[in-house]
């Protein structure tokens, strides 16, 4: 297109041998599918497909294992922080962290990945509202059996 963003090629109608060109040489260059996919106007399963039909390999990119996450993570900084002990980790941070990487998902167009993230972030903060209601109950409950039920301080009289 003129203004630089792609052209999206709909059903019947195939991208040119020069987009595939280019297509190919992205994918093969070590960037992922879905940004190639993205980045050319191409859909991610006419890629695969067509990778697959003409032999396209990428043998000599290292193998990273799955959702290898940013160096930066705000999960993976946490991590480190509380040296592995997950029983440090509040449930408030763990609220934070879905939230940023939701906004993360949503930022690369990742809609799916976004409301999984979004209803992570959902489930975590009503888990923390019950933790509170907990404690909050534990400590009427024994402010109730220590200080309440013994009755008003004999020593502190008013005469």
């Amino acid at each position: 297109m003129a203004d630089g963003s792609p052209t999206l090629y709909g059903k019947g109608r195939s991208a040119p041998d020069e987009v595939w060109a280019r297509v190919r040489e992205d994918y093969l260059s070590g960037l992922p599918g879905g940004e190639v996919c993205r980045r050319h106007g191409v859909g991610l399963t006419a890629m695969r497909n067509r990778a697959a039909r003409e032999g396209w390999r990428r043998t000599d990119q290292p193998w990273t294992p799955p959702n290898t996450l940013d160096p930066d993570d705000e999960g993976l900084l946490l991590e480190n922080e509380v040296h592995g002990d997950l029983d440090q980790v509040e449930l408030r941070q763990l609220s934070f962290v879905a939230s940023r990487r939701m906004q993360r998902a949503v930022l690369r167009g990742q809609a799916a990945e976004a409301l999984r993230w979004s209803r992570v972030r959902i489930m975590v903060d009503a888990e923390a509202v019950e933790e509170e209601q907990a404690i909050e109950q534990e400590e009427r409950l024994w402010h109730y059996l220590h200080v309440a039920s013994k009755g008003p301080d004999p020593d502190n009289r008013v005469d």
